[in-house]
């Protein structure tokens, strides 16, 4: 059984690189938002899916179901976070407005997780200090 699941799951990830390409309709939802899907932050995560409780999620995905300029951004900011992290760990955090953990796997949560828990520690460190408070 968990060979069967292991091979399933090796042939649905190997389809993705041909999924790399973005699609005709995507290009177009991108263009008609303001976002340029040649741009280098795109083209970084056009090949980019996260499985999800309820589908994929992906630049195609995002697109079809017609998500705000806001999200789509979000989902590539965090996509370009967890790849730069996973590169070097003292890569700065995005800021709350530009990341969603939706979009990353269980795996790439316990990944960065360490990096969130000392920013928050260190925030929480700093607001104990006298004089440091607005």
């Amino acid at each position: 059984m968990r060979f069967a699941v292991a091979v399933v799951s090796i042939a649905v990830l190997s389809a993705f690189p041909v999924l790399a390409d973005l699609s005709a309709t995507t290009n177009g939802y991108l263009k008609e938002i303001g976002l340029d899907p040649q741009s280098a932050e795109i083209e970084s995560v056009e090949a980019e899916a996260v499985p999800l409780r309820n589908g994929v999620a992906s630049l195609d995905e995002l697109a079809r179901q017609k998500k705000s300029k806001q999200e789509i951004l979000r989902f590539v900011s965090t996509r370009r976070f967890v790849k730069a992290y996973r590169e070097n760990s003292n890569t700065r955090l995005p800021a709350a407005d530009d990341y969603d953990a939706a979009y990353l796997t269980d795996e790439e949560k316990a990944l960065v997780q360490p990096a969130f828990r000392k920013a928050g520690d260190e925030l929480y460190l700093r607001s104990l200090q006298p004089g440091k408070q607005k």
